[in-house]
């Protein structure tokens, strides 16, 4: 029994053996001398590199009727509201950081349509010194704060940003 086993291990040996041929290929490869190489170097590199466009996160431009702006690719804008709340909230900490302002609260945000797009109201208080924020139609507190001021804005939409343009007092 054991006699055959061998057997028919051998014969599978050889038969799986045989049935794969190999030969072996001779190398073709050349080889090109060193002196032959040329290497590129910053001088003889073609400059094929083209400018970025602008990201999405661009400086705002600098229009003077827009009171803040927002990289589209800063927000992801699901609601108006909120496209609105960072827009204000990134242009009052500009003031906050700049000492024009102590500390600022937003009190209510709404976004309603208008004539010729969207438009955005905004009551909030602020901490200041300055009387210029009076004029948003706040009261003036005991404490430094300017309590319920109350801005208009037309909320608009670029490629590249959103903009709170044309700064009012609500009516």
């Amino acid at each position: 029994m054991k006699r055959n086993q061998i057997k028919l291990l051998i014969a599978m040996f050889l038969l799986t053996s045989c049935g794969k041929s190999t030969s072996f290929v001779g190398s073709t490869a050349t080889f090109i001398p060193a002196t032959a190489m040329s290497v590129p170097t910053a001088t003889n590199i073609p400059n094929t590199a083209t400018p970025l466009p602008p990201t999405e996160t661009a400086t705002p431009t600098q229009d003077p009727t827009i009171f803040g702006a927002i990289g589209t690719g800063d927000i992801q804008a699901m609601v108006p509201e909120s496209v609105v709340n960072a827009i204000f909230k990134k242009t009052m900490d500009g003031f906050v950081a700049n000492n024009s302002i102590q500390e600022y609260q937003i009190i209510n945000i709404t976004v309603f349509p208008s004539g010729s797009g969207l438009l955005a109201e905004i009551i909030y208080s602020v901490k200041t010194s300055e009387s210029a924020w009076l004029t948003d139609g706040g009261a003036q507190l005991a404490d430094g704060w300017i309590s319920n001021n109350c801005s208009r804005f037309d909320f608009f939409t670029t490629n590249t940003e959103y903009q709170l343009k044309n700064r009012r007092l609500c009516s």
